[in-house]
């Protein structure tokens, strides 16, 4: 038997025996505790620090990843990401209130819950079943992000060791959220007697804890597609004994009941106007057209919107640099998250100092970021804001603050993802015969676009400059779906259709992807402001 050793976790104020040659990522799991690990615990984000210590007074910080158990520890969990801005919100389309029950017997109470499981974070929504109005709202990190940043990697997790720690985890998740909602409301969990859930594919997969393997290797197609009904007990999750819970139907691989709820919330399949409804995330699910037709596409844009493989990115939470102006007159000027000292750089911040720095000149249409030398030719203030970071140029928001900058790298990571982004609106339109001029409306979905600055997303070319008057944020929009499920049956019992009325075009088995992407990495020339 390996020796054990006593863990003592200061913030959360709890202890625990973790054996010997163990990790200080999976003592902090079995303890509850969920950092981040983009990375999959491969000790190259650097985002798991904490600091340990064996008598309280000499600390050392570390990668929980990377670290062996071997000695008694103290554990001080103070840098991990909090008070995260995580995004509740949303544009409701009214519908008539007619549940898939109309009363439950002997209740003069009885409540349903919504819940979207993002790759980041997961919202959830509590209703009143009789009227159908929202009584409160919770949410939380999603507890598997200790396990990867993204779905690919919490996909090789699972087929490596199984389905049960990411899905124990998540089950739990939506259980202390639904005590959450319960304690907000002033009601007992046991008059909850229905849930919708909505995720990506990869998230429905292991929710159910379906087979994997096609999903992630040839054909990238999904396990299961259809709408599932099932006993919330049969998963943890503790409501009425016998309450149920709704997972909508996924579309395709990489195109899931997310993109459905947003579907549900927006109903492009009604309308005679061609819109664009954009949901970026960690991946990027794209449906464009109307009511004569709907394609959809889902592209790899990766976690850097999300301050993922960003050098000082972070999610947008208290100390996040979330905005940036530049004026040819006054320099550049930039907001922190709680009005704090930067601490980092959250994707709309990310999106707003590329946008700033191609206004400014300080990165030209290759994406290359200008030394200092060549900075201070432009204007001599600059070279006050260039550094240098592995031996490349870095741009610094504040020599007050000389551990926030952004990297070269970074903008590359940038380009990867508004490539990818840019090239799927363009071989969607391809596909319907379409042009940027016949979209009347642009929908950006999800915390990302909720606070992105559209001129900033234009301006890097993420969206067609053409499209920057018709953006509109709808907010959490696929929690907005599972809501509507939830409140309308005909709604609900729609999404069985939608499955297969919505087209999906996979785009790494177009000859001309690999080209396209390519031609949308370099950044678009900076409008004039006579063109603004």
């Amino acid at each position: 038997m390996p020796q054990k050793y006593k863990l003592t976790f200061l913030q959360e104020n709890t202890s625990i025996e973790a054996s010997e040659g163990s990790t200080l990522m999976e003592a902090l799991k079995e303890a509850g505790i969920f950092l981040d690990a983009p990375c999959g615990g491969r000790g190259t984000c650097g985002k798991c620090l904490v600091k340990v210590s064996e008598n309280g007074s000499d600390w050392a910080e570390v990668k929980a990843c990377q670290t062996k158990i071997n000695k008694e520890l103290l554990v001080d969990t103070e840098n991990s990401p909090k008070n995260h801005r995580i995004l509740t919100s949303s544009s409701i389309r009214q519908v008539p209130f007619h549940p898939s029950f109309s009363e439950v017997p002997d209740k003069d109470h009885y409540y349903m819950a919504a819940f979207d499981i993002g790759t980041t974070t997961i919202a959830a929504y509590l209703l009143d079943g009789r009227t159908g109005k929202e009584l409160c709202t919770a949410s939380s990190l999603n507890p598997q992000a200790a396990y990867g940043a993204d779905v690919i990697s919490r996909a090789n997790y699972v087929l490596e060791h199984g389905h049960k720690e990411l899905a124990d985890c998540i089950h739990s998740a939506a259980d202390k959220l639904i005590g959450q909602l319960a304690r907000t409301a002033g009601i007992q969990r046991e008059d909850i007697y229905l849930l919708c859930f909505v995720g990506n594919t990869c998230m429905h997969h292991i929710f159910f804890q379906y087979p994997m393997e096609s999903l992630v290797r040839a054909p990238y197609e999904p396990s299961q597609k259809g709408l599932i009904r099932e006993k919330a007990a049969d998963f943890d999750i503790h409501i009425h004994p016998e309450g149920e819970l709704i997972f909508l139907p996924v579309i395709a691989g990489f195109v899931g009941a997310d993109t459905m709820g947003c579907i549900l919330s927006l109903r492009p399949d009604l309308q005679e106007d061609i819109s664009l409804m954009l949901d970026i995330g960690t991946n990027g699910e794209l449906v464009l057209g109307n009511k004569d037709r709907l394609v959809c596409c889902s592209t790899a844009a990766g976690p850097a919107f999300e301050g993922a493989k960003i050098h000082c990115g972070m999610r947008g939470a208290q100390g996040a640099v979330d905005h940036m102006t530049y004026d040819p007159s006054s320099g550049f000027h930039f907001t922190v998250i709680g009005q704090e000292a930067p601490e980092g750089i959250c994707g709309s911040g990310l999106i707003d100092t590329i946008a700033c720095l191609r206004r400014a000149g300080l990165i030209d249409e290759s994406g290359r970021l200008l030394n200092q030398e060549e900075a201070a030719q432009l204007d001599p203030d600059f070279a006050f804001h260039m550094t240098e970071w592995n031996h490349m140029p870095a741009f610094l928001y504040d020599p007050a603050y000389p551990e926030v900058f952004l990297t070269q790298k970074d903008v590359r990571e940038v380009q990867l993802a508004k490539g990818a982004i840019a090239a799927g609106i363009l071989l969607l339109e391809k596909h319907l015969g379409i042009t940027h001029e016949n979209i009347r409306k642009v929908y950006i979905a999800g915390a990302f676009g909720n606070y992105m600055d559209p001129k900033s997303a234009c301006d890097i070319g993420l969206l067609p400059y053409s499209l920057r008057d018709r953006v509109v944020p709808v907010g959490n929009a696929a929690g907005e779906g599972a809501k509507i499920a939830l409140l309308n049956v005909e709604e609900l019992n729609k999404t069985v259709q939608l499955m297969d009325q919505v087209d999906f075009l996979e785009l790494a088995a177009l000859p001309e992807f690999q080209d396209c992407f390519i031609d949308e990495l370099e950044f678009p020339k900076i409008q004039s402001r006579q063109e603004n």
